[in-house]
């Protein structure tokens, strides 16, 4: 085999020799590639759906501002009882915040599952979150502090837990949520 000007080799195969400078590489075609637009059958097969990314980004934004409203509320609630009382009533609009905000929560994780294409186990984690949120404000308002406290521990903890989930997770990286 001879080295020719071109870049190429006489004598060499096709494959070998590459293509002349300028001009495009013939496109590859692999078995792979035959099947991924063509059926088992060989009928042209639909192309895979779309997985949305929008509702994941929303869900994220709803669950950062559900976690940030959850973690003011300790500290109103100890200002409170270190003696600034006017605390108290922030403490109680919080909790009107947190409950709307736990809504648009759940709403945001059906977003994920349906549209998103995404697992539908946050949807059953928020609605239990904003139920919870509904039972806290009860025993709020009822002095029921042995109830109170650690379920508000409980909330926390889950809102973190869901946080962390809904930042890692990536749409479209198959089923497994």
């Amino acid at each position: 085999m001879a080295h020719i000007p071109d870049g190429g080799l006489t004598g060499a195969p096709d494959a070998a020799r590459g293509s002349a400078p300028g001009e495009a590489p013939p496109p590859a075609t692999t078995a792979a590639a035959a099947t991924a637009t063509t059926g088992e059958d060989g009928t042209a097969a639909a192309p895979p759906p779309t997985v949305r990314g929008w509702p994941v980004v929303a869900l994220r934004t709803v669950a950062t501002l559900f976690f940030l409203l959850l973690l003011i509320q300790p500290v109103l609630a100890g200002m409170f009882i270190s003696g600034d009382v006017d605390l108290l009533k922030l403490h109680e609009a919080n909790s009107f915040v947190i409950s709307i905000t736990s809504w648009f929560q759940v709403l945001a994780a059906v977003l994920v599952w349906r549209p998103g294409r995404g697992p539908l186990w946050p949807i059953g984690a928020t609605v239990l979150l904003s139920f919870t949120v509904v039972m806290q404000d009860g025993w709020g308002y009822a002095r029921e502090l042995d109830l109170h406290i650690p379920v508000g521990v409980f909330m926390v903890a889950a809102s973190t837990a869901l946080l962390h989930w809904a930042y890692g997770y990536r749409p479209g990286r198959g089923r497994r949520g």
